[in-house]
């Protein structure tokens, strides 16, 4: 399942509920504020990077929000076209908002 999550943590509880109901094989995008998890020097990137799947970041929302060169390597970045792809695999799509 891909689960895509676009609210900040520190403004929201969906990445905190996502985290909940993560499995095996799933994968996490992180859209719009959601981004801001990959800075390392946060106490969401620690308990997101220790959940043991692949976790995208969307590239359009990294630049908006003026992180580029910011972001922690352990995050994947793709473009609009990575972000179908991903949905492309997964037959299931759950966002969390």
């Amino acid at each position: 399942m891909l689960h895509s999550v676009t609210r900040s943590p520190f403004q929201s509880q969906s990445l905190a509920q996502c985290l909940q109901f993560i499995c095996p094989g799933d994968e996490i995008l992180l859209l719009e504020d959601a981004v801001i998890v990959a800075l390392s020097e946060n106490i969401y990137f620690d308990l997101i990077k220790n959940i043991g799947v692949k976790i995208y970041l969307l590239e359009a929302d990294i630049i908006a929000r003026g992180l580029q060169g910011k972001c922690n390597k352990y995050f994947h970045v793709v473009d609009y076209k990575g972000f179908v792809l991903l949905t492309e695999q997964h037959a299931q799509h759950m966002k969390w908002a």
